[in-house]
């Protein structure tokens, strides 16, 4: 089953503490011992271990969360014949020691302890993280800025890192008016990393909150299940917020919810926070739910309804085939009718919000 689309680059800037070269220390390529060199990959990068020959410890540093290790390449010395197990085989399974037994040609053994002295167990099961904590643009590997169109949430997107930056541990979303033009600021995941059925979790704050403010932490599909136009393919919006309102929206659409405007079972929860404080917002997305949460506390669960005409009514295109990314972005309302933040307080501007982190976990990982 398609799990997760990521991008190799995403990853190794995900995981990487420093270079990739060897560590100095007990590391040898001596033959005479029984295994002379061991290393993991990430992609395409290797980050070789420290081994201590005399303790038989292979200490990996560099590597924060060994979920993402795609492989094992190791070098057995002149007497040496076999491993056991095969380390590839703990791909996907890493704990902070591992073991494995170098069998020698003469049939003794010498076991040998791998360790990960940098292991996070809070990184288990994340497929996706950024922290946001180098200043400047953020990481290119992962996000991309979010394009400028024709609709409420994005048509005064800047397409510009001077609304969407890295600074002081967080990510700074602004939007504000400059030279008599509105420009806003958003970053997204698309083309870089997008997911299926797993948890997001964003630790964000709304520092300035002027009427017509419009920031959103929310999902768009990277590969829609129906190969049509928002929102029949899917929208997940973890978080908005508009106006001067003491609660967010966490909301689902999909064309069961907006076209067909059948909302029972509820596709909509508004929880009430302080949003000028840090709050995480969640979601969890499963082949038989989505449902959402507000720092740890479930909000609301909006089911797959497995309807006997769902071609017709596509109340849930979110499948296994289908695949979604990533958007973080400040907007702003207009003074249009049917503007739903509303008309722009000027005289409030700049609009901002700080986004502390982001984390996406595999299936059934978060909770464990």
């Amino acid at each position: 089953m398609k799990k997760m689309i990521l991008s190799i680059i995403a990853l190794t800037g995900v995981l990487v503490l420093g270079c990739t070269c060897s560590r100095e220390g007990n590391t040898t390529y001596d033959n005479d011992y029984p295994l002379s060199s061991f290393a993991v990959a990430i992609g395409e990068s290797y980050y070789h271990a420290n081994i201590n020959q005399e303790d038989r410890i292979i200490e990996i540093g560099l590597i924060s969360n060994t979920n993402y290790i795609t492989g094992v390449e190791y070098v057995l010395g002149k007497g040496a014949e076999s491993v056991s197990p095969d380390p590839e085989s703990f791909l996907g399974e890493w704990d902070m020691e591992q073991t494995m037994t170098v069998v020698m040609k003469d049939g003794s053994k010498v076991a040998y302890t791998i360790r990960f002295p940098e292991y996070d167990s809070s990184m288990e099961g994340v497929i996706f993280y950024d922290d946001f904590d180098t200043d400047g643009n953020p990481d290119e590997s992962k996000w991309q800025l979010w394009k400028r169109g024709t609709s409420e949430s994005n048509e005064e997107q800047s397409e510009s890192y001077d609304y969407a930056y890295v600074k002081d541990g967080n990510l700074v979303l602004v939007a504000d008016k400059e030279n008599g033009e509105y420009k806003s600021g958003g970053i997204m995941t698309k083309d870089k990393f997008s997911f299926t059925f797993g948890t997001v979790e964003v630790r964000a704050r709304i520092t300035r909150h002027p009427d017509g403010n419009f920031p959103a932490i929310w999902m768009m599909p990277q590969i829609p299940y129906y190969n049509e136009p928002n929102p029949i393919s899917g929208e997940i919006d973890i978080m908005e917020h508009i106006k001067q309102e003491a609660f967010v929206y966490q909301t689902i659409h999909t064309n069961y919810t907006f076209n067909l405007k059948i909302k029972d079972p509820s596709n909509l929860a508004t929880p009430a926070c302080d949003i000028d404080e840090y709050n995480v917002y969640g979601m969890t997305w499963t082949e038989d739910c989505i449902s959402f949460s507000l720092n740890g506390q479930t909000t609301l669960e909006y089911p797959n309804l497995r309807l006997s005409d769902e071609a017709e009514k596509k109340q849930w295109p979110f499948t296994a085939e289908s695949s979604f990314y990533l958007i973080l972005n400040m907007s702003l309302g207009s003074d249009r009718p049917n503007s739903w933040p509303g008309p722009i307080d000027d005289a409030g501007l700049p609009a901002i919000m700080e986004v502390d982190w982001v984390k996406v976990y595999e299936p059934d990982t978060k909770n464990k």
